[in-house]
Formats: C-alpha cells, sequence, structure tokens
C-alpha cells in the first residue's frame, strides 16, 4: 500500500511530528510512505525524516515579503490567495489563523491527485479537509492527537457534521474513543483507540545516580511546568545535590524564568530549551517528571521509560493512567496539586534503590509501545478498510526485546560518545581519511585508527578551550559532521572527585554539525552557587584537587578590555577546597558609572595560583542562555547610575556585566509649539526634579516621517527643551490644510547608552499659530499607554478656528 499522513508543519518538534515519523518509519518497511506537510517554515526539519519515507511540503512560509492581507494574514509565496482566510480549512481549528485560500488550493490539488491508498489526517483541520476534499477511491483515516474536551465548542459542530465523511477515526487512549462514542456518534465511522508508538532508543539508563530530573515538553500552560518548579522548591532544601532541567520551547519560558528566580532557584531549576533529540536528554536523569493538568496520550511519558526512566505524572486525562503502572514503573501523584507532586519527588529522589527497581520495570513494559506492535493495528485498520489484506507472515506478532543499537538503516552516520573521564569518542559508520577540529584559523587534524575511531582528548592535544567545528576530510573534499547522535555519561562529576578540569563536551550546530566544547584549565574552580541579592553577590564553589585551607585567597575581577583595572574580594577556602567569594557590585563600577562593560573572574590563591571560575562538571554547555542571575542597582550620590549582573560567558565562565541604570525621572508636563514659518515645533518638557549631571537628552521618532532620526535636547534645571525640524521635509511645504502625525519617544542617559524616559502622566495639551492666510495651524501633544508621545500636526481654517474659540 502507500500510505499518506498530513500534518500541519513537519518542520518543527512536537508530539505529533514525533508520533507521525514513528508511524512513518515502522510502516515504511513494508509500504510506500509519504509525509504531506502543509507549511514548510524551514529548509530542514527539526527532527530527521525517517529514512526510505518522502517528505512534500505544499506551502513554503519563508522569506514572504512583509505584505498581509486579511486578518494580518502574511502573503506566501507572494500569493495574494495567502491573503484571504480559507473555506476548506475550518477556521474553527486553533490553527485557522495560518491557513488560507492558499492553503485549501494546495490541499485540494493534491488530495484529487494523490495516488495513495490511504490518507491519515492528524488535526481536526486537516481530518475535515480530507472528509470534504478527498476522492472516494482513497481510504480516508482521521487521528486525534488531542482529546475531544480540548476542542472548542464550534470546532466539535463541524468535526460532527464532516467526520461521517471519513472510513475511520482514531484516538489514542480508549477513554477518549468512549468520551467520542457517547458525545460524538459516527455511523458508518470505524472509531477505535491506538496508542502512539515511541521506537527503542539507541541507549538507555537505569534510574542511576545522576541527582538529575528531567522534563521535557512545551512551556504551554497545559503542562503546568510551574507546579513542577514549586514542587521542587518545596523538596531542594531536603535534597541539596538534585537539579531539575526542563527541555522545551513555548509561551510560559519568560514566566517559568522569573518563578525561577522569584524563589532563588537558578542553580539548581534550568530551562534548556529544546532538544531535537530528546532521547538523548532522557539519558542524563535519574527519572522523569510530568505535571499536565491534561495529556490525551504522553509521548514523554513513554519516550522516558522507553529510555529506561521512571516517571512521577499528574494523574490527569487522559493518557498517565494508561501508560504508568503506578508504583510499579512510576508514580501517578493528584493533578494540579503542588504537595502531592512535591511528595512524588521526593519518594523517588530518597530512594536509590526504588528508583533502578522502577526504572528495570518502566523499560521492560514500555515495550508495548515500541513501533513494530503498535503499527500492526495500523496496517489491519488500512489493509481491512482498502481491501488489501495482510499475509499470514504480516500480522505475526513480534515482541522486540530492548536493543543497544539502532537497526542498521537508521544507525546515524557518526556516534558521539563523551565518558566522564572527558574523553570523546567518535565512532563513523563509513570512516573518513582525517577529522580535522577547526576555530578561528586554528587547525587540528586527528587520523581515525584502525576501527574507524577517532579520540579527541583535550589534555592530550591541548585543545584551547573553545567551541571546535568538527570536519570530515574524504580525499580532497571537507564536509562537517552531521548526522550524529550523541550520548553523554556519567555526568555530573563530582568536584570532590575531579582532580582536574580537561573536558571535551558534545553538542549540535543550529544546523546539525557536531561541535566540540573544550573545558581545560590547569587550575579550576567548579561554580556551585550565586547569589545576586541584598546588594551584594556571593560566588560559592569548590576548588578542584585541594583539600588544605587557605584564609587568604581572594576573588579578582578584572576589567576585560582593560586588564590591569581589576577589584579585589575576600574569598577564603576552607578545609576540602569550598570558597566563598563576596563582591560588592559598587566597588566594581566605582569611578566607572554608567559605562557598559564586561568583567572576567578569576580565584587567587594566596601562593599566586590562578584559577578560572565557571560551571563544567554537569556536561551541561551555553548557561548564557539557561541560566539568568538578577542585577544589583548601583546609585551613587550624583550621576546615573549601573546594574552589575552576574552571568555566564560562551564557554561557560562566570563573569560580570555592568551597564548604565535606566533613568526613573518622571515627566511631569509636555509643551509644544509651532514656531518660525509653522515648520519647526519647539519642545519643551517638565521633569519632576532635574536631571543628573553627565545626562544627555534627545527625541527620537519612532513613527511618521523621519522614523529613526534622533534630535538632541537641551536640559535647563527641571526643564528640557529644543526645536525639532519635524516639518521642514519637501513635502509638507506650501500644503494647505497639512495633516501630520509621529510618534516621539523621549530619551536620557549617558552618552551611548540613552534609555526611554516615559511620559505617561501628562495631560493633553494643544497650542496654536497664526498664520498668513486662511489657515492656522495647531499643534497637540497626547501621551501614549507605553510612555511615548503622539504628535500631530494640523491646519484649521481661520472660521473654524474663530467658530472654536468664542463658542
Amino acid at each position: 500500500m502507500k500510505i499518506a499522513y498530513l500534518i500541519n508543519d513537519m518542520y518543527g518538534i512536537g508530539g505529533t511530528i514525533r508520533t507521525v515519523a514513528n508511524q512513518a518509519a515502522a510502516l515504511s518497511a513494508r509500504h510506500e510512505v509519504e509525509i504531506v506537510s502543509v507549511f514548510r517554515h524551514r529548509a530542514t526539519p527539526s527532527l530527521p525524516v525517517p529514512p526510505g519515507v518522502t517528505l512534500r511540503p505544499l506551502v513554503d512560509v519563508r522569506n514572504h515579503d512583509g505584505r498581509t492581507g486579511a486578518e494580518g494574514r502574511p502573503l506566501y509565496e507572494g500569493s495574494e490567495l495567502a491573503g484571504l482566510p480559507p473555506v476548506l480549512f475550518p477556521p474553527e481549528d486553533t490553527r485557522g489563523s495560518a491557513h488560507s485560500r492558499l492553503t485549501d488550493r494546495r490541499l485540494e490539488e493534491y488530495l484529487s491527485t494523490t495516488d495513495a491508498d490511504v490518507v491519515v489526517g492528524t488535526r481536526p483541520g486537516l481530518n475535515i479537509a480530507i472528509a470534504r476534499a478527498a476522492p472516494d477511491r482513497v481510504v480516508k483515516v482521521g487521528q486525534e492527537h488531542l482529546t475531544y474536551d480540548q476542542h472548542s465548542e464550534a470546532l466539535r459542530r463541524v468535526m460532527a457534521a464532516e467526520y461521517p465523511g471519513l472510513d475511520a477515526f482514531v484516538t489514542v487512549t480508549e477513554a477518549d474513543a468512549r468520551t467520542y462514542r457517547r458525545k460524538m456518534p459516527l455511523p458508518g465511522v470505524r472509531l477505535l483507540s491506538i496508542p502512539n508508538s515511541v521506537p527503542a532508543p539507541p541507549f538507555t539508563t537505569h534510574g542511576h545516580n545522576s541527582r538529575t530530573i528531567v522534563s521535557a515538553g512545551r512551556l504551554a500552560p497545559s503542562k503546568r511546568h510551574d507546579l513542577l518548579v514549586q514542587a521542587f522548591a518545596t523538596v531542594s532544601e531536603d535534597f541539596p545535590d538534585w537539579t531539575l532541567r526542563i527541555y522545551g520551547r513555548g509561551s510560559k519560558r519568560a514566566a517559568l524564568a522569573k518563578l525561577v528566580a522569584s524563589l532563588g532557584l537558578q542553580d539548581r531549576v534550568w530551562l534548556m530549551g529544546p532538544h531535537p533529540h530528546v532521547e538523548e536528554a532522557w539519558a542524563q536523569g535519574a527519572f522523569a517528571a510530568v505535571t499536565s493538568s491534561e495529556e490525551p496520550f504522553g509521548m514523554t511519558i513513554v519516550e522516558a521509560m522507553r529510555s529506561g526512566l521512571p516517571v512521577v505524572s499528574t494523574d490527569c486525562p487522559h493518557g498517565p493512567a494508561s501508560i504508568i503502572r503506578d508504583r510499579e514503573d512510576g508514580l501517578l501523584v493528584p493533578n494540579r496539586s503542588v504537595p502531592g507532586i512535591a511528595e512524588g519527588l521526593a519518594e523517588l529522589m530518597a530512594d536509590d534503590q526504588l528508583r533502578h527497581r522502577m526504572a528495570m520495570a518502566a523499560l521492560a513494559g514500555s515495550e508495548r509501545f515500541d513501533p513494530v506492535n503498535v503499527v500492526r493495528r495500523h496496517e489491519e485498520l488500512f489493509a481491512d478498510l482498502s481491501g488489501h489484506p495482510l499475509t499470514a507472515s504480516d500480522v505475526a506478532v513480534h515482541v522486540p526485546a530492548p536493543r543497544a543499537e539502532p537497526v542498521p538503516e537508521a544507525r546515524p552516520s557518526c556516534r558521539v560518545r563523551a565518558g566522564a573521564d572527558g574523553v570523546v569518542t567518535l565512532f563513523f559508520t563509513e570512516p573518513p581519511d582525517l577529522v580535522e577540529l577547526v576555530r578561528a584559523g586554528k587547525r587540528v587534524t586527528l587520523a581515525p585508527d584502525w576501527r574507524g575511531q577517532v579520540v579527541v582528548d583535550a589534555s592530550q592535544e591541548l585543545l584551547s578551550s573553545v567551541t571546535w567545528d568538527v570536519m570530515r576530510i574524504d580525499g580532497d573534499r571537507t564536509t562537517p559532521v552531521r548526522d550524529v547522535e550523541i550520548h553523554q555519561h556519567g555526568f555530573p562529576l563530582s568536584p570532590r572527585r575531579t582532580e582536574r578540569l580537561s573536558l571535551v563536551l558534545p553538542s549540535r550546530s543550529a544546523k546539525g554539525n557536531l561541535l566540540l566544547h573544550v573545558r581545560r584549565s590547569l587550575h579550576h574552580a567548579e561554580v556551585e552557587h550565586v547569589e545576586s541579592a541584598d546588594g551584594l553577590i556571593t560566588v560559592q564553589g569548590r576548588v578542584l584537587g585541594r583539600e588544605e585551607a587557605d584564609a587568604r585567597a581572594r576573588m579578582v575581577v578584572r576589567l576585560g578590555s582593560a586588564p590591569n583595572t581589576m577589584r579585589e574580594f575576600s574569598a577564603p577556602v576552607a578545609q576540602g577546597g569550598l570558597f566563598t567569594a563576596v563582591v560588592d557590585p559598587e566597588a566594581v563600577v566605582r569611578g566607572r558609572h554608567g559605562d557598559s562593560e564586561k568583567w572576567e573572574m578569576r580565584l587567587v590563591l594566596s601562593d599566586g595560583t590562578e584559577h578560572t571560575v565557571g560551571r563544567h562538571l554537569s556536561g551541561v554547555v551555553g548557561y548564557k542562555k539557561i541560566i539568568e542571575y538578577p542585577a544589583q542597582n548601583v546609585h551613587p550620590d550624583a550621576g546615573p547610575g549601573s546594574r552589575v549582573r552576574p552571568y555566564y560567558t560562551v564557554n561557560d565562565r562566570l563573569g560580570l556585566v555592568t551597564s548604565p541604570l535606566a533613568l526613573t525621572v518622571e515627566v511631569e508636563d509636555v509643551r509644544v509649539r509651532p514656531v518660525g514659518r509653522g515648520d519647526r515645533l519647539r519642545f519643551v518638557f517638565r521633569l519632576a526634579e532635574p536631571l543628573p549631571e553627565g545626562v544627555e537628552c534627545a527625541v527620537e521618532v519612532v513613527r511618521g516621517t523621519s522614523a529613526g532620526q534622533r534630535h538632541p535636547l537641551t536640559p535647563d534645571g527641571d526643564r528640557l527643551s529644543g526645536v525639532l525640524p519635524l516639518l521642514s521635509r519637501r513635502e509638507y511645504q506650501g500644503v494647505e490644510g497639512l495633516r501630520a502625525s509621529w510618534q516621539l519617544r523621549l530619551l536620557a542617559g549617558p552618552a551611548g547608552a540613552l534609555g526611554q524616559v516615559k511620559a505617561k502622566g501628562i495631560a493633553e495639551h494643544t497650542s496654536r499659530r497664526w498664520n498668513h492666510g486662511p489657515y492656522v495651524r495647531s499643534v497637540t501633544v497626547a501621551p501614549l499607554g507605553n510612555g511615548d508621545l503622539k504628535v500631530t500636526a494640523a491646519d484649521v481654517h481661520v472660521w473654524e478656528a474663530v467658530g472654536r474659540r468664542l463658542r
């Protein structure tokens, strides 16, 4: 058979995308499989398309020209049809605003010409499009990847009207199938449930003592990661060596980051961003946590279990209870309950033997979701509906054992193994002649051994502590190493047991190319905790390879652009190598207020030995995007103040960044009047108090003619004034009945770092100037909600103006 899956966007990351990829990969062993993606928003998919499966996009949404149509629809591919709302695809679907008459046309063209025997829709809008437009010769199957209750009433009405045009409708849980049978009877439609499938990962973990909790999924309201963070906070003090990693992207990231900061958990709860190969993230954990308030199935639960992790999950509708066997391979905890989630986390955090037992049970029990087992049910459905009966060998039950290696056809071109010894080994399916590490003009060439393996050891090669691109050389051809599988094991390393810093940590670039991050230092102090509060910055950690105390150790903060400029703070080292440094931000910026600068940090012992300071032993790279510490504000007696914030560099070393402190001056009144021949406007801003010395001021045109230009203002006590040539442009000269408006922004601050001064509380004001001729030129200034100003210049006929004054 030829089977086609119709999906909204195969180029992103999400549960439906992974499910379609898994089903397509399993079916492609005996059938021709095609994935049809309505949208294409990037050159290549974020998740790899299975070998032997064809990917066909319908509408390319990259680099549209910026023009829009109805309801702000972008004119993708420059087509006017893209600006019109859809008719075939129902606007009641939550993706209706992205669809258009152009997507309708492409869907109709595809469905009317496809040679597929079976077409499978993967969301309500696409199921409806198939029911409406696919010809009778095609078997029409709709899949439900959410639940009945998650759809709006308006959408459910359209589904009830159109779904009878399908041949079959498949939910992922029997509970949801029962709901549909009760609330949306579909006469003549085969209604059944088939769970999602998850292939065995290339490597597994067994509840080892990584002391890391892993959660993965969209950062969306229904996933309730906020409850997970709060639950972890309630038990974190009882388990000080545990951390929580949350993988994913979504609308709630900013709110989660704010919550983490408010709880002071920046060093314990990490927002890791999306991961294109989530099985690699699971392998870093001791167990997984899922705290959704509703879960149609629970792909992440099965993925974690297939990786050998027990799962703590809320017992929400509908999926978790159909996957987890409570207290055997995981824990079901009360839905939407912070105390309940916390109790489940604490139970697994406290008991190594329980975690190990549940890990083995999760690994064995999750085999029922292997694609080989699940796809047979899809095959039987498709064969029965299409009239292509399966043979005896096709329907034979095959229950695969967990496999340590991927099947040959799915094997990546390069497997990367990073161990706790800091050494990385590259295993190539087809070994290159040479491997070259490249960075900013530097090149290090390595040769594969007789097995085709390449060993990268930072201490042996004396590699610089930077990020290296990995290239393979085949004859005279040099190409990036990509299509990689990364297995890190043994992390995080214990600072107490690590004598020296020499690590090679693998990752991928945005394009999927292999990167190797070298972390090497003869003397290093590993950061364990940073606190930025109450006007001070406290750094705690451990000096690697040192047991004896040093009361005279100090933290040296050195200006990056001028290394001779430095500040020193006491940082005593206790027995066992533990150190504590308290940095005073006021001392850092003294004499340098208002400057934007970066400062390096080094721990210097009493014998003069200088140690790098950073965070490396967890095996994670890119803390600059993961951890954000709060800034400390320093207010001098005169002049602009400064913000001082701890941050991680691109090489994960700890430093400080200073920046000007935004002014908090209040604008009490703004007056604007025409001057000269009415072609210039004079502005006077009255402030609640005089500005500090050394502050520059300007007005920036945000919208309107001359947008982007800045015009200086002159301070005089508590007033700022200036004449702006907003009406001096040629198109305004000699115009009768002129009307023009601008959005203006008041800026103030040190030179080169002006910030917005908001003017929200001022009263609207109009000024007029009598010109020669029949017109009066008036100028009105009014506040906008964001603190900007709207200034409107208009010519009013004299008699009309007189009439207004007399009234």
